[in-house]
């Protein structure tokens, strides 16, 4: 009979799950910010290679956020919260400053669109720390 993987092996895996799954998560923004944004002078390639190079980092700290904040290492948390934070905000932040000639209600859609994303992630990131420390220990 094979011993269970222990706990850490179990996070660095969910990680590197997570982390896959929000660089192609990333790849698909870039093809809509191409077909939304393109004509406006945003850089469809510039964008995807700023998306998926803060993909990595998002995804790992957000991972390490919510392992942190299960782990009740505040001090963590905080740090991988603001790489997060910052990871997230990085591809739109070049959106904001390279579009150009950009009608008011794209603005207004567009920063819609961030806000949601934005809270889905933190009802996201909740719902999986009070799932965490629901889990058994190991």
């Amino acid at each position: 009979m094979t011993p269970a993987p222990s706990r850490a092996a179990k996070r660095r895996l969910l990680e590197r799950l997570w982390v896959m799954v929000v660089i192609l998560y990333g790849a698909g923004r870039a093809f809509v910010v191409w077909k939304a944004l393109g004509k406006y002078g945003v850089n469809p390639w510039l964008y995807l290679a700023l998306d998926i190079t803060s993909s990595w980092p998002y995804g790992v700290a957000t991972a390490r956020l919510v392992t942190s904040v299960i782990d009740r290492e505040f001090s963590r948390a905080r740090t991988w919260g603001v790489i997060a934070a910052i990871a997230f905000l990085l591809p739109d932040l070049y959106i904001l400053v390279s579009a150009r000639h950009v009608p008011t209600e794209v603005y207004v859609i567009f920063i819609s669109i961030i806000s949601l994303l934005a809270l889905l992630a933190i009802i996201s990131l909740f719902s999986k720390i009070r799932n965490g420390r629901k889990a058994p220990h190991e």
